[in-house]
């Protein structure tokens, strides 16, 4: 499940960010996209910016990254 989290202190996210996370990485708004084989997590691909809601990426780039992972997914399993 591809995740963006616009505002880690929004009253419905803050208390799901855990601590270790807000010590060691600056970012108030991150985008998680996982690498998922056979239904279970073998990488991610992250990105972050520093001030709440400033990443906006427009459908078209989502889907470009979707196919960037698609693409890793892939050359993953023909690698093992």
């Amino acid at each position: 499940m591809d995740l963006l989290i616009s505002d880690i202190d929004d009253e419905k996210i803050a208390a799901r960010v855990p601590d270790w996370f807000r010590k060691i990485v600056p970012a108030k708004t991150f985008l998680l996209f996982p690498l998922n084989i056979k239904g279970n997590p073998v990488a991610l691909i992250y990105a972050d910016k520093d001030q709440p809601g400033e990443i906006a990426i427009p459908e078209k780039e989502l889907s470009l990254l979707r196919t960037l992972r698609n693409q890793a997914v892939l050359a993953i399993k023909q690698g093992t």
